[in-house]
C-alpha cells in the first residue's frame, strides 16, 4: 500500500487531503447544528460559475471561485435573514443559477470536458507543490477566524435569541459563518470537487453525532472520521483507478453507516442491560 506514497502527487494529495479533512468538519459543525447543511452544495455549485469565468477571462479559477461563492454566500443570507425568501428556497436559487452559468461560460472558454470534470469532482494528479500551499493558506485563514469567534458561534448555535438579547450581532455572525463555508469549498475544488464538498462539511459531522456526548467530543470525533474518509477516499481512488471526490464521499457515507451501526448495538447494550 505504501508504493503510492513514491509519487508526488498522491503525497500532495494526502497533505492537502489532511487540511481538508480537519477545516471542513470544523466549520461543518456550525452549519449542521445551524441547520445551514445545504448551504454547502449551494455555494459548491455557484463556485463552479466563477471557476468557468475564471477560464474564459485566462484569470485564476481558483480565486474566481472564491470571489464568486462569497458574493453568493452574502446574497443567500441577505435574502434569509430579512426574510423575503426561505434559507432553503435563496440556496435554490443560487444553485441552479450558478450551475447554469457556469455551464454556459465553459462553454464560451471552450475548456475540455475533462478540465470540468476535474474541477467538479476532484484530481489529485493535477495537484502541484503551490496548491497545496494554496489550500493551507485558505484553510489557515478560515481556523484562524473561527478560533477568535468560536464563542460567538458556540453561543448563537445554541441560543440564537438570548445571543441576540445579549447584543450579539447575530446576523453578522451568520454572514461570516457562510463566508467560512465559502472558503472551506473553494480549498477543497481540488481534492473532493465543487459538486462533492458539501458531503464532507456535512457527513463526519453527522456520523460523530451519533457517538458524541458533548460539542467538544462532536467536533473531535467528526474531524476523526473526516480524516479517515478522506485517507480512505484517496487510496481507493488510487487502486480502483476512480475520480477522488466520489470515493472519499462513498467512504464518508460508508462511515457514517458505521456510526450508526455502532449507535444502534450500544442502544441494544444499554436495553439488555436495563
Amino acid at each position: 500500500m505504501f508504493e503510492i506514497f513514491e509519487f508526488e502527487f498522491m503525497r500532495l494529495a494526502f497533505v492537502g487531503g489532511t487540511i481538508i479533512g480537519v477545516l471542513a468538519p470544523t466549520i461543518g459543525i456550525f452549519l449542521v447544528l445551524r441547520r445551514y447543511g445545504l448551504i454547502g452544495d449551494g455555494l459548491g455549485h455557484i463556485a463552479f460559475g466563477g471557476v468557468a469565468f475564471g477560464q474564459l477571462v485566462r484569470a485564476d479559477p481558483i480565486w474566481m471561485a472564491l470571489g464568486y461563492s462569497a458574493l453568493a454566500a452574502i446574497g443567500i443570507e441577505r435574502l434569509r435573514a430579512t426574510g423575503r425568501l426561505s434559507g432553503d428556497v435563496a440556496i435554490a436559487i443560487f444553485l441552479s443559477s450558478g450551475l447554469a452559468l457556469g455551464l454556459v461560460l465553459a462553454r464560451l472558454a471552450r475548456r475540455s470536458t475533462d478540465q470540468l470534470w476535474n474541477y467538479l469532482f476532484g484530481s489529485v494528479i493535477a495537484l502541484q507543490p503551490r496548491d497545496a500551499v494554496q489550500i493551507a493558506l485558505i484553510a489557515a485563514l478560515a481556523l484562524g477566524v473561527l478560533f477568535f469567534v468560536r464563542r460567538e458561534l458556540f453561543f448563537i448555535t445554541f441560543d440564537e435569541e438570548t445571543a441576540r438579547a445579549s447584543g450579539i450581532r447575530v446576523g453578522a455572525y451568520n454572514l461570516l459563518l457562510v463566508l467560512l463555508a465559502a472558503l472551506t469549498i473553494v480549498s477543497a475544488i481540488q481534492i473532493v470537487g465543487l459538486l462533492l464538498i458539501s458531503a464532507l462539511l456535512v457527513l463526519p459531522v453527522a456520523a460523530a453525532l451519533q457517538l458524541a456526548r458533548s460539542f467538544r467530543q462532536t467536533l473531535t470525533l467528526a474531524i476523526g472520521c473526516s480524516v479517515l474518509s478522506v485517507y480512505g477516499g484517496l487510496i481507493g481512488s488510487y487502486y480502483l483507478d476512480t475520480q477522488p471526490g466520489p470515493t472519499i464521499v462513498l467512504a464518508a457515507l460508508m462511515v457514517f453507516l458505521l456510526a450508526g451501526g455502532v449507535r444502534l448495538v450500544r442502544g441494544s447494550a444499554r436495553r439488555g442491560a436495563a
